[in-house]
């Protein structure tokens, strides 16, 4: 997560969050923080920021397409 601030990471957990509650997926801190991070890793390599609408586009995308699945056994 290159170029991010602190308060970037909250902002984007708190997007992925609310993604994964809206599929009625609970899943710990520990693998919440693992998940933003993809989301926010994916967003900067495709060239987006961490603003708001740019997080929540790819966090539900990332969502969608089951990505959340590899850190939940």
């Amino acid at each position: 997560m290159l170029f991010s601030q602190k308060d970037d990471f909250s902002r984007c957990s708190e997007i992925v969050r609310k993604k994964l509650q809206e599929k009625n997926i609970v899943v710990e801190d520990v693998v919440l923080k693992r998940i933003t991070e993809d989301v926010m890793n994916i967003s900067y390599a495709k060239g987006g920021d961490y603003s708001r609408e740019i997080i929540y586009s790819f966090a539900n995308s990332y969502v969608e397409h089951g990505l959340y699945k590899k850190y939940i056994s």
